[in-house]
């Protein structure tokens, strides 16, 4: 059996969207990425409550650059329409995302285990002529993560989240 058997994956049009973003900048520890998207993603809930703004979709954890040190991604929630007026929260503004066409991954199960998501999906790419080094990553930026399932009232083990690895 290899490594990608059962690697749910599809290729897909992703529309435009609007979202409250923010932008953060982080270790790259994972627990330090964890608790940076958490505080993030409150924030953004802040700006949307303070709005009186719905989510129109999961939140995201948008990656664009990622080193041995340093991790910088952005945390969009997806929105109807622009509120107005806009009642400011610290740092989140919103901003339109244009539509894309990307791979899409699933990842099934805790956050902690989805390095072992993306190390079969680097297999699955690899197979497929997709990379041969981990600069052949950056074709594929900005990638990003979507959580599918609330945190807060489901199970870890049945916790989904899709994952999105832009194609050009």
């Amino acid at each position: 059996m290899t490594a990608t058997m059962h690697l749910e994956s599809m290729e897909v049009a992703v529309p435009a969207a609007l979202v409250a973003k923010l932008d953060v900048t982080t270790g790259a520890d994972p627990s330090r990425i964890s608790e940076a998207t958490e505080a993030a993603v409150g924030k953004v809930q802040e700006f949307l409550v303070r709005n009186r703004l719905v989510a129109a979709g999961p939140p995201r954890a948008i990656y664009t650059s990622w080193g041995p040190a340093e991790v910088r991604f952005t945390v969009a929630v997806p929105i109807s329409e622009a509120p107005t007026p806009l009642i400011e929260t610290e740092g989140v503004t919103v901003e339109a995302i244009p539509e894309s066409t990307a791979l899409r991954f699933v990842h099934h199960g805790p956050y902690r285990e989805l390095r072992a998501t993306y190390a079969r999906i680097e297999a699955w790419l690899r197979e497929r002529g997709g990379i041969r080094t981990a600069a052949d990553w950056e074709r594929y930026s900005p990638m990003w993560e979507e959580y599918v399932s609330d945190p807060a009232t489901t199970p870890e083990s049945e916790l989904v989240t899709r994952i999105f690895l832009t194609l050009r």
